[in-house]
């Protein structure tokens, strides 16, 4: 949990989470807002990108966030790794958008059904970098009794916004610490679950 906030920082963060959630509500009753981007809106992006919330989501092709939570371009920035690892240069990638970009909300999604879970369940040993990812994911899932997928997306989650909230370099140009909130995607019904939120919702309306 953020050390170091603001009021206002915790405000934004909020309306951010509410946002994503309203536009993952759209997604999965299958009505959502159509995303046109015209040459003007292109043009207005050349100057700079002001996202709102760093998404570190899994590769999986079915589970693209701007899509699951109906958001256009410019409005997320998104790091994409098997089973949401941090292996390689994830970490670097999210620490930009939080404090270079100044995004006070980092959201760590991961999906029901996810193969690099399966795949470190499975300890089947793999050569390279895919060997550095799915080992990285397993050793988030020591503490996992047995094979179940369920528990282990679970505890995936889990290990990986702790890590990312005890780093202590996930901190705005304004000097607040970034709210890291796990939510858990259902690929069956197309709905996001919050299932750590920080505190962030805490008296929030």
């Amino acid at each position: 949990m953020p050390n170091t906030t603001s009021e206002q920082a915790r405000a934004t963060a909020v309306e951010a989470l509410h946002t994503l959630m309203a536009g993952n509500a759209r997604f999965a009753e299958g009505v959502p807002e159509p995303h046109v981007v015209s040459p003007a809106q292109r043009e207005a992006l050349l100057g700079g990108q002001d996202p709102y919330a760093v998404v570190l989501g899994c590769v999986d092709a079915r589970v693209p966030p701007e899509v699951v939570f109906d958001q256009g371009v410019g409005d997320l920035f998104t790091v994409r790794t098997a089973g949401h690892s941090l292996a390689g240069v994830a970490l670097g990638s999210i620490e930009f958008g939080v404090r270079r970009l100044g995004v006070p909300l980092v959201i760590v999604m991961a999906h029901s059904g996810c193969g690099a879970v399966l795949a470190a369940l499975a300890k089947d040993p793999a050569d390279g970098h895919l060997g550095e990812l799915t080992g990285e994911v397993a050793s988030r899932l020591a503490s996992v009794v047995g094979d179940d997928p369920v528990g282990a997306t679970g505890a995936n989650l889990e290990a990986t916004v702790e890590v990312l909230r005890s780093l202590g370099t996930l901190t705005t140009p304004a000097g607040h610490d970034a709210f890291v909130v796990g939510v858990l995607y259902d690929m069956a019904t197309g709905v996001v679950q919050v299932t750590d939120d920080a505190g962030l919702l805490q008296g929030a309306s």
